[in-house]
């Protein structure tokens, strides 16, 4: 698939807010949305009064040193530890679903770079089906999403999941599996075909032999010297007896121009735009991450505190995912969404084209414009209606409380309206047209002299359900699709 190349030709220099490009309501939702699952206004307040550069050091500190999520009863659990496997095994998985859903709503960063490494070290449930390792999966990933990339490569070959998912626990020095080998290169470190070989590959996988003291599923998979391939190999042009770790050191001492340019390039698809900018940009990013010996943190500060960043070229160029449209819908209509229900939304997501923990494939989902088809826009205007009415059926105010919110005005619908489709989309409506449009909807069958008359406000009984029909006409804008 052919790269473009961003437009954004701003710098990766500190961004203060400048008259023509100032730290405004709309940076604190780019930053927000982007960084996070957006806040509620009055968080949204409080961030506005601060310098951008102060913000968002902060905020990621704040989501680095999130404590991580506590392991469930059942986090080490194999199958001798069930009395009805499938039955226990299930409501397990549901149970996990539930506790993820909720730390994507409330730990901001950490929960969007935990998701963005398990789509870069792709497993899949349905191949593995152990809740205990589904648990170790997601806590390594939460554990290291803004930590070292290098202990995460490192831990990563050896977790249980994904020994089973891509064969590590087949690969033996009798019968050699390369599959794990190919996606550290390919996927996981260097990029496909970028310096390295079959070659490389074959001896790689001998270095990653051993992992094959498995006894039932749930239970660890341990090292085991008889199955290790104890003899020398050849990776990279360099002769030695590499294990797992030192395999990696190798790897990382080597090419490690190769491996910085492709994990930057994936940090700044993923958060940026999926269209590169200028090499230039990257090179730096990179240096910075080799030169922090493969922290993370220094990264994404340089990145998100950039003038480059808050460029309005970056402004509205992802496409939500399935779980952006969840879970940003929640955090910025200040909704409370009841626990029972948040499984109901994993499915919505999975419907959708965003499984957690059964990403489509190894190479993980692709995003941006793969998430919009003609099945999963109206799917996502069906699930946007599922939690609206939800909150509906449970305190019907909530939506009076989104205008009141939203708008300094009580009784100018023109003005309420366009407050609330500026509330919760990221960028202006391209056409006044398209605003006119809206403002019908949001009148609704009031009749047209209660407001030349300045009889209606916001106090009327219709307004929550006026408030109801104006959101459903904005989930069907393209600018709603958008962050």
């Amino acid at each position: 698939m052919e790269t473009l190349t961003s437009c954004n030709t701003a710098s990766l220099a500190i961004y203060t807010g400048t008259a023509a490009n100032p730290w405004d309501i709309e940076k604190v939702r780019h930053t927000l949305r982007r960084l996070g699952y957006g806040l509620n206004q009055a968080q949204e307040a409080i961030a506005i009064t601060q310098v951008p550069d102060v913000f968002i050091e902060n905020y990621i500190n704040t989501a680095a040193n999130y404590a991580v999520t506590p392991a469930p009863s059942w986090a080490f659990w194999d199958r001798s530890d069930y009395t009805n496997f499938n039955t226990e095994r299930t409501a397990q998985i549901q149970e996990w679903y539930t506790q993820v859903f909720n730390d994507t709503l409330n730990l901001n960063l950490r929960a969007r770079m935990t998701l963005f490494w398990h789509n870069h070290f792709v497993t899949k449930l349905e191949d593995y089906n152990a809740p205990s390792w589904m648990y170790q999966y997601y806590n390594l990933l939460q554990t290291h999403a803004l930590g070292n990339f290098k202990t995460l490569v490192k831990e990563m070959g050896k977790n249980e999941s994904m020994l089973v998912f891509l064969n590590g626990v087949r690969n033996n020095k009798f019968s050699p599996n390369e599959n794990y080998a190919r996606e550290l290169l390919e996927l996981f470190t260097l990029g496909e075909n970028n310096n390295y070989t079959q070659t490389d590959i074959v001896e790689a996988a001998r270095a990653l032999t051993g992992y094959n003291n498995y006894t039932e599923i749930g239970a660890p998979i341990a090292f085991q010297q008889n199955t290790f391939d104890d003899t020398s190999k050849t990776i990279f042009g360099t002769a030695a007896n590499f294990n797992h770790d030192t395999l990696i050191d190798h790897l990382f001492a080597v090419r490690a121009p190769e491996i910085a340019d492709f994990i930057v390039k994936k940090i700044y698809s993923a958060f940026v735009s999926p269209e590169l900018p200028a090499q230039s940009i990257i090179d730096q990013l990179a240096l910075t991450f080799r030169n922090a010996n493969w922290e993370l943190l220094p990264v994404v500060k340089q990145l998100f505190k950039s003038e480059h960043f808050f460029d309005p070229e970056a402004s509205a160029t992802v496409i939500k995912d399935p779980l952006d449209c969840l879970g940003m819908f929640i955090k910025e209509a200040n909704f409370n969404f009841p626990q029972v229900n948040l499984n109901t939304l994993f499915y919505y997501s999975s419907i959708l084209g965003q499984q957690y923990f059964n990403p489509i494939d190894v190479a993980g989902w692709q995003g941006d414009r793969d998430w919009i088809n003609s099945s999963t826009i109206t799917g996502r205007w069906q699930a946007q209606e599922y939690i609206m009415w939800t909150m509906w059926n449970i305190d019907q105010e909530l939506f009076r409380n989104i205008a009141l919110e939203a708008s300094l005005s009580i009784n100018d619908p023109d003005a309420i309206a366009r407050d609330i489709i500026d509330r919760f989309v990221s960028k202006n409506l391209y056409t006044a047209s398209d605003y006119a449009l809206a403002i019908t909807v949001f009148k609704g069958d009031v009749p047209e002299n209660y407001y030349s008359n300045m009889q209606w406000d916001l106090n009327w009984g219709s307004v929550p359900y006026q408030v109801i029909l104006l959101l459903q006409h904005v989930f069907r804008m393209p600018e709603f699709q958008l962050k």
